[in-house]
């Protein structure tokens, strides 16, 4: 659709024969094929023009209908195309809810528009980034200072956009921790959401480690290239005891062992991060 619009735009009088052109000449059989190109004339183009409209609803060179599905409905016929997605403005949240929400169970949780949070009335953020992990929360040896929070799952795709839309809009004296899996996906999770003070890593154990995934954390080699180029501040004995570690260990484990975990401030740029339980 993006190719067509550009082509109808521009007024092109031929494209390369990509494998999306190669796609639109079989769907509609207009245009000319000539060595590495598809020609259009200007009766082309208009033919192409029509077709289009019939077969997605919507005017091509007018660009894509604007809006979130049931918007895009009433112009095209893949109401899917829609840029704003179901998620985009909804977050799933547990924990300390900001009034006027009503107190929930430990083992609910609740998806809202983000519209529907009251910042001010937040205390602080914990975003989660797995939704099993999410669902456990209180399960886990967190830190007690946390009791307060409103506990976020990150989400995919469009729930992961609605967490940074809200991350993006909170104030900034309301502290967001991120707790992630202990690998450098998950690092690189917390360091690039919209908003993140601190971190949950666990207080690693012969136990816990053994646990660990090597394939797993050599698969995330683009991941590691990045954390290797960026300040991450008081983040940085984390990421070293993942390089001299050389494992991917996922919060399941952390649950699975009663790993200890600690908040990590991603300010402090001077602290010394206790990494290891010494005491076992």
């Amino acid at each position: 659709m993006q190719a067509v619009h550009r082509l109808l735009r521009e007024r092109l009088d031929r494209v390369p024969r990509s494998a999306v052109w190669e796609q639109i000449h079989r769907a509609f059989e207009i245009g000319e094929p000539r060595d590495r190109n598809l020609h259009f004339n200007a009766e082309q183009r208009r033919l192409l023009r029509e077709q289009c409209r019939s077969a997605w609803g919507f005017d091509p060179l007018e660009g894509f209908p604007q809006g979130n599905r049931r918007e895009v409905a009433a112009e095209a016929i893949d109401e899917k195309i829609a840029r704003e997605r179901p998620d985009d403005r909804y977050v799933l949240v547990k924990g300390r809810l900001p009034e006027p929400l009503p107190p929930l169970a430990s083992d609910l949780s609740l998806r809202v528009p983000v519209s529907g949070l009251n910042p001010d009335a937040i205390a602080q953020v914990v975003v989660i980034e797995n939704l099993d992990s999410f669902d456990d929360w209180y399960a886990f040896r967190s830190p007690a200072e946390l009791a307060d929070a409103l506990v976020l799952y990150r989400g995919h795709a469009g729930l992961a956009r609605g967490t940074r839309n809200l991350l993006s809009i909170l104030p900034e004296h309301i502290p967001v921790t991120v707790f992630p899996d202990w690998d450098p996906a998950g690092l690189l999770i917390a360091l690039t959401l919209p908003r993140a003070d601190a971190l949950l890593a666990p207080t690693l154990t012969d136990a816990l480690l053994a646990k660990g995934s090597p394939e797993h954390f050599a698969g995330q080699h683009r991941e590691a290239r990045h954390l290797d180029n960026a300040d991450l501040g008081g983040w940085q004995p984390v990421w070293d005891a993942m390089k001299a570690a050389r494992i991917s260990l996922k919060q399941q484990h952390m649950l699975a062992l009663g790993a200890a975990l600690r908040r990590i401030s991603l300010g402090d740029r001077s602290t010394t991060v206790q990494i290891r339980d010494d005491a076992e």
